[in-house]
């Protein structure tokens, strides 16, 4: 049930990007893009008075709460778990009774760059192209020998918030030939290697580069000669990976439980040894925190979480068609709750539902923009 209470103590993500977002600004403001500015401003004025919000009287305690408005950044720290888990509740739900897979693309270190300077072309070749290469290795008799589906996640940041794309794909073992059959892997324990993957990404995202003359043809002859990587791993009925990608679809970077401390300087984060799997401190200076935290803002537009093949919305009878082959129940359609039934906001003192007594609106535009800060307040 919603409430209107205050945060959890301890030291937050958007303390630190209130503290040093103008130093921030100071010293790297001319490399901060336009998105990576709206989602600052977002972020500084979420549940604040600049958002406006709604007065609620608690009948059982005679008190009166008010709540302030979120702004539904998809990178703000604050927002997102509720999105978050109906996605989750929504894949899962909609699984397929098969295997499936977790092929992830990462992105070679040379083409970084490109995609700071020329991001949203750039991330945009990189999605497609990650997605024809699964399409076109599945469609390979040797593999799958049909049309698959699948759906998959931009991810562009590491542990420590270097930029560091890469693209998850969940992709069940089963596809559907040009009868209407349908199509397994020939090895019932595997899909196909990573490096067939990764082989036909460098293809197809290096042409796209040549034809949009993004890279010169040195470059792009030396990004010829070295090997990409695509990691395929077995995760059964694909529950683990679902569960895996929601931490991260509706959420930013960095989670508040990961913040360790915040001085006058710098954040101390928790980060995680993939060798080891020991968590190690690392401090940050501060304007460079804010600054790697914002270079992950996706260009505006940009679809985080994206759907292929029989997977795509426009190819529901397909799927449905595969479902029934399976012996796989039809997805229930979502209720449509009218408002009257949604939860209501209970009381942060007694848990007893309270009533809507009055609205505030946003502030007007000028006083929502950056360096103008607003005093956050507690709705308790």
């Amino acid at each position: 049930m919603p409430g209107c209470g205050g945060h959890a103590a301890g030291p937050r993500v958007v303390d630190a990007i209130e503290r040093f977002h103008l130093a921030c600004l100071e010293r790297r403001g001319g490399s901060i893009g336009v998105g990576q500015r709206k989602a600052l401003q977002s972020i500084l004025t979420c549940r604040t008075e600049a958002m406006g919000g709604r007065s609620y009287r608690c009948d059982h305690c005679d008190r009166d709460h008010f709540a302030w408005h979120s702004c539904n950044h998809r990178l703000c720290p604050v927002c997102g778990a509720a999105d978050t888990a109906a996605w989750v509740a929504s894949r899962l739900e909609a699984r397929l009774p098969v295997p499936h897979y977790l092929v992830t693309f990462t992105l070679p270190a040379q083409l970084r760059e490109l995609c700071r300077r020329s991001a949203d072309a750039f991330l945009r070749l990189f999605f497609s192209s990650a997605a024809r290469a699964v399409k076109d290795v599945l469609k390979d008799a040797r593999h799958l020998g049909g049309d698959c589906g699948f759906f998959g996640m931009m991810q562009t940041w590491t542990q420590d918030l270097k930029l560091h794309p890469h693209i998850h794909l969940v992709v069940p073992a089963v596809g559907i030939g040009a009868k209407g059959a349908l199509k397994r892997p020939r090895n019932a324990k595997w899909l196909a290697k990573g490096e067939v993957f990764a082989a036909r990404l460098r293809t197809l995202l290096l042409k796209a580069i040549r034809e949009k003359g993004l890279l010169g043809e040195a470059e792009i002859q030396s990004l010829w000669r070295i090997c990409w990587n695509c990691d395929v791993e077995n995760f059964g009925s694909g529950e683990n990976a679902i569960k895996y990608l929601g931490a991260y679809v509706c959420k930013g970077p960095i989670s508040d439980s990961r913040i360790l401390a915040i001085d006058a300087e710098a954040v101390t984060i928790s980060v995680k040894d993939r060798e080891s799997g020991e968590r190690r401190a690392v401090r940050i200076d501060g304007a460079e925190f804010v600054r790697r935290y914002l270079q992950h803002a996706l260009p505006s537009g940009f679809h985080r979480v994206r759907h292929y093949g029989f997977m795509h919305g426009r190819s529901k009878e397909k799927l449905a068609a595969i479902r029934e082959l399976l012996g796989a129940p039809p997805v229930p359609k979502p209720a449509n709750q009218p408002d009257e039934t949604a939860p209501a906001m209970v009381c942060p003192r007694c848990g007893e539902a309270m009533r809507l007594v009055g609205h505030r609106t946003r502030a007007p535009p000028h006083l929502r923009t950056i360096p103008e800060v607003w005093n956050r307040k507690s709705a308790a």
